[in-house]
């Protein structure tokens, strides 16, 4: 009996660690207060959804398996958990909600790319060279409307006559990119 418990409780760990991918704890690090409700990628709905019915399944075998009648109703007891996690998951969570809001995340980090553009054609007018340190071109940005502190630029690729940027709201799991060569810099590539 306890070596049954202790085999659920490492597959219930085990299961919760598996549906929390990596990547949201990294974006988690430092964000201000004021930047919003944080996004899970879809990805992370999917998995939580096949881990959920996994678990659920896995236990209902089990009492079904299992000849002891206290250990049989515990067990399909506790596999209505998992199946209540995904009918949570497929009936009440708001994902035309996630996809407003992960939009309104986007067109932010999209204004700060674009403020970033006018930046990088002030400097480009001074200096006929686009500017790569994200530090000089904050300071090009001040007439620009500046840059949104919940916004953190990704990457800034700049050649003499083209430059690139990959920006992510701190609560989007998306990443919203700007390449100048689509026509002008001031157009979202």
């Amino acid at each position: 009996m306890k070596a049954l418990a202790a085999v659920l409780f490492v597959a219930a760990l085990w299961a919760v660690s598996a549906l929390e991918p990596a990547s949201v704890y990294a974006q988690a690090g430092a964000k201000p207060v004021a930047c919003g409700e944080s996004i899970h990628p879809e990805k992370f709905y999917e998995r939580s959804s096949l881990v959920a019915l996994v678990a659920g399944f896995a236990l209902l075998l089990l009492g079904i398996l299992v000849d002891k009648n206290a250990l049989k109703a515990g067990l399909l007891g506790l596999a209505v958990l998992p199946f209540a996690a995904w009918v949570y998951i497929h009936f009440f969570i708001d994902y035309a909600g996630l996809k407003r809001l992960a939009f309104t995340y986007n067109a932010q980090a999209e204004n700060t790319l674009a403020n970033i553009a006018e930046a990088q054609d002030r400097y480009k007018s001074e200096h006929d060279t686009f500017l790569t340190d994200l530090d000089k071109l904050r300071s090009h940005t001040a007439g620009a409307h500046g840059t949104d502190p919940c916004v953190k630029i990704l990457k800034i690729e700049a050649e003499w006559n083209h430059w690139y940027a990959e920006a992510q709201h701190v609560s989007s799991p998306d990443k919203v990119r700007w390449d100048s060569r689509s026509g002008s810099s001031l157009k979202k590539g």
